[in-house]
C-alpha cells in the first residue's frame, strides 16, 4: 500500500494526540527461525532454487519439511480437497439438479457481510448462466444476523420452490422449520460453528458439522459455494457429455471467492492459500465490472496485479459499508452487475455508504480511547472491553481494529440501545488469543456469541458489561499465561538490512503471497537507522526517509502522525517491505508497524 492509497487504509483512526516514542517493544524470531543455522536455510534455498528468504519465511510459519515447502511454493487448484466426504454435498447437488431440470424458481439469502454477499453471488449468478430462474436476497442490519423468519417468508411469497443460505442458517432453525413445513426444500451453505442440535435442512453443507469427513475445515461460505458450483458442473458434465462444452466455468467465480476468504479472515493455509492464489490471478484480469469500477474508485491503476492487501484494505471496507450501516442489497447488485454503466452507479453508492462508515468509525474510535485513557486499568488488562451508548452495531467490529493497533491486546467494543438495553458487540484478536474461545469462557453473560479465532460477536444485556469487562480480561490472561499483564510478544522474521533491500528482493517476497490470517506477513526488525527526512499526510501517516551508513530508503507509518519523531532521531522499528508502484514506476517502500526511540 502506498501514500496515495492512505486514505483508504481501514484500521481505525484515534483523535489526533502526542505519543512519545517509548521502549523498544519485546520482539523474538518468528516460529522456529531460531532453531536453524543461517547455512542451513542456504543448503535448504539451493535445493529448492529459490531465494534464501523465502525459507526463513517458510520455517518461520511451520512449513519446514522439504515436500512441503515444494507443495507450499505451487499451489494448484488440482491439488484441492476432492469433496466426496463432505457432509450434505451429495443430496445438495441432486437437489440443484432437480431444479434445473423441472424448471424451478431457486431463492437465495446471504448475510450482509463480504462473505456472505460473495457466496450468494458465486452461486445465485452461475445458477443463472445454468439457466435456473433466481430471487437473490441479502440480510440488513436491522434484521439482525442469521436466517430470520421475515426472509423466509419473503422468499415463499416470491413462489420460490428452493431455498438456499449462504454464510448463514447453520443456527436458523425457526426459519429453516417454517418452509420445510411449507414443503420448501432447503440447502444451507455455511462455516460457522454447528449448535448441538443439527438445523432442519434438507441439506447442509458445512465443514464444521460432525460427521463431515472434509479435511480442510478453513473454507468460509465462499469457498463452500465455490465446491458447490464445481460439483454441479461436474454432475451436469458427466450426465450430459454433449453440453460440456457450453457449461460455466467455475474459476470464472474465484474472484470472489478470494475476496471472501480474505475479508472473512479465513487462514490462508492448505486450500484457501490455493484458492486465493488462484482468485487473485483472476481478480488482476478485472473480469467483473462491479469489482473493476471498485478497483477503479481504490485507485488501484489498472496494470497493477491485484494482492491480498488490495482486497484487505480497500475491496473489502467498500463491500461490507452497506451491511454496516443497512441493507447489504447495494453490494450485492454491484456484484451482480453485468456492465460498466451499471456497475458504475451501484458503486458511487456503495462508495457513499463507506464514506459514512468511516467517519462513525473515527468517532467511536476517538470516545473509545477516551474512555479507556480514564481508566487506570486499562494499562494492565490482558483483554479490552469498551462500551457506550448508541454506537452503531455495524461499526463496532472495525473500531475494535483500531483499539487493538494502539493497545496490542485482544479487545470487544460493545454500542448499547439505551432503549432497549440489548449490547451487541464485536471483537478483535491480539497476541495470538483466540477470542471465540475468551468469549465461550464468558458465555453465562451473554446472550449469544459467535465468530472464529481472529473476530467473534456477542449480545448481552446491557447490566452485564462490567461483569464481562472483568471476565473477558481473565480469560485472555489465562490464554497469554505467564505473559498476562505484559506487553505482548512481537514476533519478526529477523533483522534486515536498509542496504539489501531491493526490488527483487521484494519479488520473491511476493511471490510467496498471499499473506494474511494462518501466514502472517513478512515483518523484520531495523535495530537502528536515523531519520534524514519526514513528512505528514492527511494529518494522519507519517512518511519518513531512514539512513544506515550510506543507505536510505523511504518508509511510511499509518496513522502514526501523532508520534514525537523528527530529523536526525534515531529510531528503531518493525517494517514490511513493499512495493510502491504509480504510473508504472516502482520504488522501495517500508511500511512501519511499530516504531521507538533507538
Amino acid at each position: 500500500m502506498d501514500e496515495r492509497a492512505a486514505e483508504d487504509d481501514d484500521a481505525a483512526d484515534g483523535e489526533s494526540q502526542a505519543w512519545a516514542l517509548g521502549e523498544p517493544p519485546r520482539v523474538r524470531l518468528r516460529g522456529a527461525l531460531a532453531d536453524y543455522t543461517k547455512a542451513e536455510l542456504r543448503e535448504r534455498a539451493e535445493a529448492l532454487g529459490i531465494h534464501p528468504i523465502l525459507v526463513e519465511l517458510m520455517v518461520g510459519r511451520g512449513v519446514e519439511a522439504l515436500e512441503d515447502q515444494r507443495s507450499f511454493l505451487e499451489p494448484r487448484l488440482r491439488d484441492l480437497s476432492r469433496p466426496t466426504d463432505m457432509a450434505g454435498f451429495a443430496p445438495a447437488i441432486e437437489l440443484l439438479l432437480t431444479a434445473r431440470r423441472r424448471g424451478w424458481r431457486v431463492g437465495m439469502f446471504g448475510d450482509y457481510d463480504v462473505d456472505g454477499v460473495t457466496t450468494t453471488t458465486i452461486l445465485t449468478t452461475f445458477l443463472e448462466c445454468l439457466g435456473v430462474e433466481i430471487v437473490p436476497k441479502v440480510a440488513s442490519r436491522e434484521g439482525g444476523y442469521g436466517f430470520g423468519l421475515g426472509p423466509a417468508q419473503a422468499l415463499h411469497e416470491a413462489g420460490v420452490d428452493l431455498v438456499l443460505t449462504g454464510d448463514c442458517g447453520t443456527s436458523d432453525h425457526e426459519a429453516l422449520a417454517w418452509l420445510s413445513a411449507r414443503d420448501v426444500p432447503t440447502i444451507v451453505i455455511d462455516h460457522h460453528q454447528v449448535p448441538t442440535t443439527m438445523p432442519p435442512a434438507t441439506a447442509l453443507i458445512n465443514p464444521h458439522q460432525t460427521d463431515c469427513g472434509f479435511p480442510f475445515k478453513g473454507l468460509c461460505s465462499a469457498g463452500v459455494g465455490f465446491y458447490l458450483a464445481a460439483g454441479m458442473r461436474s454432475a451436469i458434465a458427466k450426465a450430459e457429455p454433449s453440453s460440456r462444452a457450453n457449461l460455466p466455468d467455475p474459476r470464472a467465480w474465484l474472484d470472489l471467492v478470494a475476496l471472501g476468504t480474505v475479508c472473512d479472515m479465513m487462514p490462508l493455509v492448505g486450500d484457501n492459500r490455493v484458492l486465493v492464489r488462484a482468485g487473485l490471478e483472476v481478480l488482476s484480469q478485472r473480469r467483473r465490472p462491479g469489482v473493476r469500477e471498485l478497483l477503479r474508485r481504490a485507485r488501484v491503476e489498472p496494470e497493477a496485479s491485484v494482492d491480498e492487501g488490495h482486497l484487505g484494505f480497500m475491496l473489502g471496507p467498500r463491500l461490507n459499508a452497506p451491511g454496516r450501516l443497512g441493507s447489504a442489497e447495494p453490494s450485492l447488485e454491484l456484484l451482480r452487475s453485468r456492465s460498466g454503466a451499471e456497475a458504475q452507479a451501484l458503486a458511487a453508492k456503495v462508495e457513499m455508504f463507506n464514506s459514512q462508515r468511516r467517519s462513525l468509525q473515527e468517532r467511536i474510535v476517538a470516545e473509545a480511547l477516551e474512555l479507556l485513557a480514564e481508566d487506570p486499568k486499562t494499562p494492565r488488562r490482558s483483554g479490552i472491553v469498551v462500551a457506550r451508548d448508541n454506537w452503531a452495531p455495524g461499526i463496532v467490529g472495525i473500531a475494535a481494529a483500531g483499539i487493538v493497533e494502539r493497545f496490542a491486546r485482544p479487545t470487544l467494543v460493545i454500542g448499547v440501545d439505551p432503549a432497549s438495553g440489548e449490547a451487541r458487540g464485536s471483537a478483535r484478536s491480539a497476541g495470538g488469543v483466540d477470542v471465540r474461545a475468551a468469549l465461550a469462557e464468558c458465555s453465562g453473560l451473554l446472550r449469544r456469541f459467535g465468530g472464529h479465532k481472529a473476530a467473534a460477536g456477542v449480545s448481552l444485556d446491557a447490566a452485564q458489561i462490567p461483569a464481562l469487562t472483568e471476565q473477558f480480561d481473565r480469560a485472555c490472561a489465562a490464554q497469554l499465561g505467564e505473559d498476562a499483564g505484559t506487553d505482548p510478544y512481537d514476533d519478526h522474521d529477523g533483522e534486515l538490512a536498509l542496504e539489501d533491500i531491493d526490488l527483487g528482493l521484494i519479488g520473491a517476497i511476493e511471490s510467496l503471497g498471499p499473506f494474511g490470517v494462518g501466514f502472517a506477513r513478512p515483518r523484520y526488525l531495523c535495530a537502528g537507522a536515523t531519520v534524514v527526512n519526514l513528512r505528514v499526510l492527511q494529518d494522519r501517516h507519517l512518511a519518513l526517509t531512514l539512513r544506515q551508513g550510506r543507505h536510505q530508503r523511504d518508509a511510511i507509518a499509518f496513522r502514526k502522525a501523532e508520534f514525537e519523531v523528527g530529523r536526525g532521531d534515531a529510531v528503531g522499528c518493525l517494517f514490511t517491505p513493499s512495493r510502491n508502484s504509480y504510473r508504472g514506476n516502482d520504488r522501495v517502500q517500508l511500511i512501519i508497524d511499530r516504531i521507538w526511540r533507538a
